[in-house]
């Protein structure tokens, strides 16, 4: 038995901190999946800095609203984050805005899509 490996009760404990910082460790962690309704949450966290942690994490399949939602994100770190993925294909309204983002990261991230680089 892993004496280190943490209990679901623990993971949700870190998640639902009220100190950003420790929600942002327990987002950056890879060593447990996180359940729907975590990754829900983490996406919608107030930090931008969570948001943009779980929107880098691989072990989840993001939901056309999750996308939508982080590619319109108010801070550039989440949108920089969502436009990097792979799994999903975007919209043309999507890469329509994502041309025009005022992060310009994010413009040659659409870019590079546009381009056949992704």
């Amino acid at each position: 038995m892993d004496m280190h490996r943490l209990t679901p009760d623990q993971i949700e404990q870190g998640l639902t901190d009220k100190d950003v910082a420790v929600r942002k460790i327990f987002a950056e962690r890879r060593d447990y999946t996180p359940t729907p309704a975590q990754i829900e949450r983490g996406l919608t966290d107030e930090s931008s800095e969570v948001r943009a942690r779980f929107a880098d994490r691989k072990d989840y399949r993001p939901t056309a609203e999750q996308i939508e939602r982080g590619l319109t994100d108010p801070e550039s770190n989440v949108r920089f984050t969502f436009a990097e993925r792979e799994d999903y294909t975007p919209t043309p309204a999507q890469i329509e805005r994502g041309l025009k983002d005022k992060h310009r990261f994010v413009r040659i991230l659409f870019a590079q899509r546009m381009d056949g680089n992704f």
